[in-house]
């Protein structure tokens, strides 16, 4: 498994430390919906042709950086 470190400020630690880059898929919008397959893919097909694939598939995504001194951690969307 690969992993991706960072160096970003930690207020817990209150300096700059290294983090581990963790990306979690954000929640659905259509979790409870009837068709929720066919309007996922629907959107995502509309967000791939207004601002094209590699974007649009890194908008479902949220960046979770975990301080490796405190195990502070720190959420980006």
């Amino acid at each position: 498994m690969s992993h991706q470190t960072e160096t970003h400020y930690c207020s817990a630690c209150d300096a700059d430390t290294s983090h581990v880059l963790v990306l979690v898929r954000k929640e659905s919008p259509y979790k409870s919906a009837e068709n929720r397959k066919t309007k996922e893919f629907l959107a995502g097909l509309f967000k791939g042709m207004a601002v094209g694939p590699f974007i649009a598939s890194m908008d479902e995504f949220e960046r979770h950086l975990i301080c490796e001194k405190c195990g502070n951690k720190i959420i980006e969307d």
